[in-house]
């Protein structure tokens, strides 16, 4: 057998295996790759242009977007084992991290003086907007009267305080045994 026909099946293998890991080749899943990649670059040139080039940055921000394909990998074990028809969590993973990317994306081109159409601002600007989290202290205190509300009773009792009488207790009786 020829050296390149057996570098040929072992890249055909790789990229075969890839590709069962990512829940198929898709829309989604190539423009989550190009955005990495063209983020990656952007990233790259505007750290060049601003005098902020940091091999140590580069590294992580390379790590970290690969951490981002194990993510999707987990996300489509995920869906396999709740026996989805569909694949809703790589879905939505895959999606989440497209919006991170475009936000970045679009953060570097504003460093490079690259302008963007003012609707996919927006639309970009939308997305990176901190919302509060919806937390169930925080929906039952805007749901709930004031003379209705029940303080948590893990609120009330400190931790620390209730462990140190069990600590005292149990050294009571240690020294009762003795």
């Amino acid at each position: 057998m020829r050296p390149h026909t057996i570098i040929e099946g072992i890249i055909a293998a790789t990229a075969t295996a890839a590709t069962s890991a990512f829940g198929g080749w898709d829309v989604s899943i190539k423009l989550l790759i190009t955005l990495i990649l063209i983020d990656y670059v952007t990233g790259f040139l505007a750290a060049l242009k601003h005098k902020k080039l940091n091999s140590d940055v580069m590294y992580w921000g390379g790590i970290r977007k690969g951490i981002v394909f194990c993510v999707i990998i987990v996300a489509v074990f995920a869906d396999q084992l709740l026996n989805n028809s569909q694949p809703i969590l790589r879905t939505l993973v895959i999606y989440y991290y497209i919006a991170r990317e475009m936000l970045s994306f679009a953060e570097n081109c504003a460093l490079l003086d690259v302008r963007l159409p003012k609707k996919l601002v927006d639309v970009l600007a939308q997305l990176q907007e901190e919302k509060q989290a919806p937390t169930v202290d925080r929906i039952a205190e805007e749901v709930v009267s004031d003379d209705e509300k029940v303080q948590p009773v893990s609120r009330e009792v400190s931790i620390e305080s209730d462990t140190s009488q069990k600590e005292t207790a149990a050294a009571a009786k240690d020294e009762k045994r003795e």
